[in-house]
């Protein structure tokens, strides 16, 4: 019998980091975390790792290079090995949406803010033109609807909605010892990349900047790029070559000893993201 650990691989981990895994992402936010791009190959030998997870990063990838990375995840994992994905679930969002639209037609209280965050969570994440969009912005208003909000998309979004919390610290940092202010402004002025940008600005002027920026934004990983529902996700597995694909909450998984890792579930064993679809699957022996 087999008694040597696991080895598990979460991809695109973001600030989720998990003890006992091995955790990637473009962004590393501590030493614990590894650097890899999803656009490069899975760092790992065929058949080496037990399970893959990965959390709302499907989605920031177009279509092909979705499936290239699902096909590098077939070809990384062991015989037997588990693959996790979470997505937000367009099927849930889609009937959240025509939910709110029946409630604004019975004239239930706040249906209408409803039904605008609705529109936000399948357009603005695709579309914005701005770190946060629409969506950040709408949250940043303190709406009436906070509770349809959080009960949507978790405990997060909380960090929105204290605006007081948001002046009082603006008016602290206005407030600041002149020599910090000095030394925050020398900070910001010889910044390399405000040096760059100004550069830029000058090099390309003001029209060709903007489109720079624009670009720089659309490919910075921010927008959402495609969207996904469980008969698509089941489609793509099994023209890969998984199997046993079932669906899941966030609570349960096949993963041997799931809720010890807490990746999808908070402290109070609520979702972390509640507008999740999770799917699990197997590559065949």
């Amino acid at each position: 019998m087999n008694t040597s650990p696991s080895t598990l691989f979460n991809l695109g981990c973001g600030p989720t980091v998990a003890k006992g895994w091995r955790n990637f992402d473009i962004n590393p936010i501590n030493k614990e975390v590894e650097y890899w791009h999803a656009n490069n190959p899975i760092p790992a030998t065929d058949c080496y790792v037990d399970v893959i997870y990965n959390s709302h990063m499907l989605e920031h990838l177009n279509p092909s290079s979705a499936k290239k990375f699902l096909k590098d995840c077939h070809r990384v994992l062991k015989k037997n090995g588990i693959i996790r994905i979470v997505v937000p679930d367009l099927e849930q969002i889609c009937h959240q949406y025509l939910k709110a639209i029946q409630r604004v037609d019975n004239g239930e209280k706040l249906s209408r803010h409803d039904a605008t965050w609705m529109r936000l969570e399948i357009f603005d994440q695709m579309t914005r033109d701005f770190s946060g969009g629409g969506m950040e912005k709408f949250l940043k208003s303190n709406p009436p609807n906070s509770e349809f909000i959080i009960n949507r998309c978790g405990e997060q979004v909380k960090l929105f909605f204290n605006k007081n919390d948001e002046q009082s610290s603006q008016i602290k940092i206005r407030q600041a010892p002149f020599h910090l202010r000095v030394k925050a402004f020398m900070s910001r002025t010889l910044n390399f990349n405000n040096l760059r940008n100004s550069f830029l600005k000058k090099i390309l002027g003001k029209k060709d900047y903007a489109a720079l920026q624009y670009g720089r934004f659309h490919e910075c990983g921010e927008l959402h790029k495609f969207m996904y529902d469980r008969i698509l996700i089941k489609d793509i597995l099994q023209d890969i070559g998984f199997s046993n694909i079932t669906g899941q909450s966030h609570s349960q998984s096949i993963i041997p000893n799931w809720k010890e890792y807490g990746l999808d579930s908070t402290n109070s064993d609520t979702a972390r993201k509640p507008d999740s679809l999770y799917i699990e699957a197997i590559k065949p022996a």
